[in-house]
């Protein structure tokens, strides 16, 4: 079973919010504009009861006040032991919940709905009203499955409602009805729906590792004795030990039960006569796999053996990873061996801020193995570091802003193909040149420059006039050639920008008649040229603008060809304007205030 699609409303920031959900999901955006509030969503959907539903969780604006939390999910791929429990509440294999939170006076309260299948006619459903009312169902075709006498109950009805549709299905009509509370449902749901487990950005790691309750460590080992209660003749001996243990302490009648226990039970008897009550001393046989579990802990030693706890921050959160990681191997070999039993149910992880505690190259590491372990369960990871996010996978990045108070958090996506074939190739091989193009996710405002002149001088420049601004993102593009592709992904999620380039313009002394005519100059200078219309065309004005210099840009820094040719352009420019009396041209600084405005 996986998520495929949410809908949360009124839950604190959110007023209103629809997501498309993958396999792995990354969400990127400034700090209280409501990441976390999306991953506190999903904890209370899916948890059971109405702990934590209190007035502060609502959504409240400035002018708005909602009275009800609504958090509705679609579930698709559901296995056949899912299908199974689940089928009922199921339209074409999908399953689609919905959660209403409300406090009415001091009691909170969770109502529950699901988007079901049901016949047209109201005759063939199981609430029927008048299901038992012979007058009114001889009449009805439904009656030939029927008794012919006595009272009609309830299950005898919904008996003939299976009958009559196996016997007719051609000639019913079924419709889409969202119901509220369905029998069975909530009772079946809260224990088959996916297992949510969130990581906070401050954890404490023993939360993580101990042996019982829903932690990593405790689910791994669940996987491990059951395989092990599986294929281990000893273990099954230990089982069967402590059934017999049980046996002969309680025996298998009261007479057969042992006489030391008899006699406490008639002492402990004869204290309560005033009560005139039985009483019987029965004993539980022991549970091996929660006395293994029980007895499992986890050491470290890195030159001194000690307890995780005791560890610095980055082991420890490398520890949860490394849990994460073995998990999901064991589960997908369960699924390859068809163990139902194991992955009865699917899981989704959700990790804030990940990258706590790791250097740059861990965290690269660790971003690879979460994507590899959504090959088996769901992970969504929010986070602040472009290391954890890689602008080849746009499609699983969902950027969190908050215009307002008013209008709460907000989600964008893009989950259309934006390259395709050569282009398409092109971009996934822009990482290889430029490693901090994820940054731009992060950025208050993007500058796309054709080559790393720009992306030296212009910080610089801007710190010497005092409009530098750390969350304004240059990004060396690599080629003028590949503006345009940055420029379609920053439209796509609506990320405001400028584009600097050259214009490039023609010699005049490589056309026709001209002194250096030649003609394979020529077809690259037009090449060139013509990218100034691709440019424009991409444009999306609403959210970008471009600059375009007349010539070069190290022409309009007054960088001679002489010294660039000598020192490199980005060197040459950078050591002109290091120099604090250095003179800066006035175009030059208009477009610097233009790059940080």
């Amino acid at each position: 079973m996986k998520l495929r699609w949410l809908h949360i409303q009124g839950f604190r920031s959110i007023r209103d919010i629809r997501l498309q959900v993958d396999d792995f999901l990354c969400l990127v955006g400034q700090n209280n504009h409501g990441k976390s509030n999306i991953f506190q969503a999903l904890a209370l959907f899916f948890s059971s009861g109405t702990r934590g539903i209190t007035p502060d969780i609502f959504f409240r604006s400035p002018t708005e006040v909602t009275k009800e939390i609504i958090i509705e999910a679609r579930f698709e791929e559901l296995s056949e032991p899912e299908m199974e429990k689940l089928h009922p509440w199921t339209v074409n294999g999908v399953l689609t919940v919905s959660k209403k939170y409300r406090i009415d006076g001091d009691k909170p309260q969770v109502l529950y709905e699901a988007l079901m299948k049901i016949p047209k006619e109201e005759w063939l459903r199981e609430d029927f009203d008048h299901y038992n009312n012979r007058e009114v169902i001889s009449k009805l075709p439904i009656t030939e499955f029927l008794p012919k006498s006595g009272r009609i109950t309830r299950q005898a009805y919904r008996q003939a409602i299976e009958n009559y549709i196996k016997a007719y299905p051609d000639e019913i009509e079924w419709i889409e009805e969202r119901r509220e509370n369905p029998a069975g449902y909530k009772q079946v749901l809260d224990g088959y729906l996916p297992e949510f487990h969130l990581v906070p950005a401050v954890r404490d790691v023993t939360e993580e590792t101990k042996p019982t309750g829903p932690t990593l460590l405790s689910r791994l080992l669940d996987v491990i004795i059951k395989r092990i209660a599986r294929q281990n003749p000893a273990f099954q001996r230990l089982q069967e030990a402590a059934r017999d243990i049980k046996t002969m302490i309680e025996g298998k009648n009261p007479e057969e039960k042992l006489a030391e226990i008899r006699e406490l039970e008639e002492r402990l008897k004869q204290e309560l006569t005033p009560w005139n009550i039985e009483l019987s001393i029965g004993v539980d046989a022991p549970d091996i796999d929660r006395i293994f579990q029980l007895g499992t802990n986890i050491k470290l030693d890195d030159g001194i053996e000690t307890r995780v706890d005791e560890k610095g921050h980055g082991l420890q959160r490398s520890l949860i990873f490394a849990l994460m990681r073995v998990w999901a191997a064991e589960a997908t070999q369960a699924e390859a061996k068809e163990a139902r039993e194991i992955r009865e149910r699917s899981h989704i992880f959700a990790f804030e801020e990940p990258e706590l505690y790791l250097h740059p190259q861990m965290c690269r590491a660790t971003y690879e193995s979460l994507k590899q372990i959504s090959s088996t369960d769901q992970v969504f990871i929010s986070t602040h570091s472009p290391h954890f996010i890689d602008m080849e996978d746009y499609r699983h990045i969902a950027i969190v802003k908050k215009p307002s108070l008013e209008k709460g958090t907000q989600v964008i996506r893009v989950q259309k193909e934006l390259f395709k074939g050569e282009r398409k190739k092109h971009f996934n091989m822009l990482r290889f040149f430029n490693p901090d193009r994820n940054e731009l996710f992060f950025a208050r405002k993007v500058v796309l420059v054709e080559g790393p002149t720009e992306k030296a001088v212009l910080p610089l420049l801007g710190r010497r006039i005092e409009c530098f601004d750390h969350k304004v993102s240059i990004i060396d593009c690599g080629s003028k050639f590949n503006l345009t592709l940055y420029m379609d992904v920053l439209n796509a999620f609506n990320i405001p920008y400028l584009v600097i380039h050259d214009e490039d313009p023609i010699d005049p002394e490589i056309q026709p008649g001209g002194s250096h005519h030649d003609p394979d100059k020529l077809r690259h200078a037009q090449k060139v040229f013509e990218e100034n219309h691709k440019i424009k065309s991409t444009l999306n004005p609403a959210i970008g603008i471009i600059k375009q210099i007349p010539g070069e840009f190290e022409n309009l820094i007054g960088i001679s060809k002489t010294k660039a040719e000598r020192l490199g352009k980005p060197f040459a420019a950078v050591e002109k304007y290091a120099e604090e009396g250095v003179e800066i041209p006035e175009e030059v600084e208009r477009l610097v205030r233009e790059t940080y405005r």
